[in-house]
């Protein structure tokens, strides 16, 4: 019977090792999963069975053999052999083992426990008469380890239980997907990114947009910010994986520390009505503006010269922008407030328009 000769050498490995000596000993007698202490001054095996009042019969097994001295807190192993009967998917197998408990028999006929679901547990004693029990081999699961595949079985009910399963050890920082405490499902297969460095935390600006609405209440060319934008900021975490055998970088998570807050700008859309002169007043009232305009800039309200320094309509200088009252940029004034105020600068420097706009003024008169 090969199953008891190997199930032999396995009691033999577990309890050899005792050493005789000429006084009493207690040994500990484990008969078929009866545990008891015996007490011999004999100095081998066989001595304690005699103390026990045990006489195995032709087909049991002892471990250690019968010869084999024994010394102080030393093991011996009695076992019957014993039927089974497993109901394995339908399909019925028949072993003799000499097995105390179910757990141990299963080992012994080569079934994983861990990779059936039992009728009754692995503790279930195996009496005299034998034992029927009804197996149900467990869900087929697999592991993926960067490109190595591991498959098996297992009951368990979480993911950390399908690589326990596939004696997949799992570094601190690696990746695991489905997550470890999520639940096992048949046929899943658990994927492993493999981290080889220590993972590394940066600060990225996230750069806020700025969105520009037309409002048709604000005159033509005319913008009003309502909403300055504010960059937001976040922690990007990546470190060195293995993925498909090579090593690479790979971004592990990102949090939003702070959240960015767009800009708002309204653009006005309001155009001036036909035939409405120009605010201003006094002589200037009557000259010609939007000829001075269309040659100073194209008629263009938000156009800044290329050289810098000179803006909107008719090309004010911050200075004789603040001069007629004008705030802010010139450029970023309404088309009819930048005509007023040229209109001011032309009264307040008495009509010397060569003073401000020495080529074009003259289109003031066409």
């Amino acid at each position: 019977m090969p199953v008891l000769a190997a199930a032999a050498a396995g009691l033999l490995a577990a309890t050899a090792g005792g050493t005789a000596f000429a006084m009493d000993k207690a040994v500990v007698l484990d008969t078929n999963g009866d545990e008891r202490t015996v007490h011999t001054f004999g100095g081998t095996v066989a001595d304690v069975l005699d103390s026990a009042g045990i006489e195995p019969a032709e087909e049991d097994v002892v471990a250690p053999p019968l010869d084999t001295p024994v010394g102080e807190g030393d093991h011996v192993l009695v076992r019957s052999p014993r039927d089974l009967t497993v109901d394995l998917d339908g399909h019925e197998l028949s072993h003799q083992v000499i097995a105390a408990d179910l757990g141990e028999a299963l080992h012994q006929i080569g079934l994983d426990p861990e990779s059936v679901e039992l009728s009754a547990s692995q503790g279930t004693a195996i009496p005299e008469e034998g034992l029927s029990v009804s197996a149900a081999r467990a869900p087929r699961m697999a592991v993926m380890y960067d490109t190595v595949r591991t498959e098996t079985r297992t009951t368990g009910a979480t993911v950390a239980d399908v690589l326990d399963a596939a004696g997949v050890t799992v570094g601190e920082h690696d990746v695991v997907t489905p997550g470890p405490d999520e639940p096992a499902v048949p046929d899943m297969v658990v994927e492993v990114l493999p981290v080889l460095t220590e993972p590394v935390t940066e600060e990225v600006v996230i750069e806020a947009e700025t969105e520009e609405r037309d409002d048709p209440d604000l005159p033509q060319g005319e913008r009003e910010v309502v909403t300055e934008p504010e960059d937001g900021l976040r922690e990007v975490t990546t470190a060195t994986v293995l993925r498909g055998g090579e090593e690479v970088e790979h971004r592990l998570s990102e949090e939003v520390v702070t959240a960015p807050v767009d800009g708002l700008v309204l653009v006005g859309t309001k155009a001036e009505e036909a035939g409405t002169p120009p605010a201003g007043g006094g002589e200037a009232a009557g000259l010609n503006w939007s000829a001075l305009a269309q040659c100073e800039s194209g008629g263009d309200p938000t156009a800044v010269n290329s050289a810098g320094g000179y803006y909107g309509l008719y090309q004010f200088s911050t200075a004789s922008w603040q001069s007629v009252g004008g705030t802010g940029l010139p450029s970023e004034a309404g088309a009819g407030e930048q005509t007023q105020r040229a209109q001011q600068l032309y009264n307040a420097v008495g009509g010397n328009w060569q003073s401000q706009w020495p080529h074009c003024g003259a289109r003031l008169f066409d």
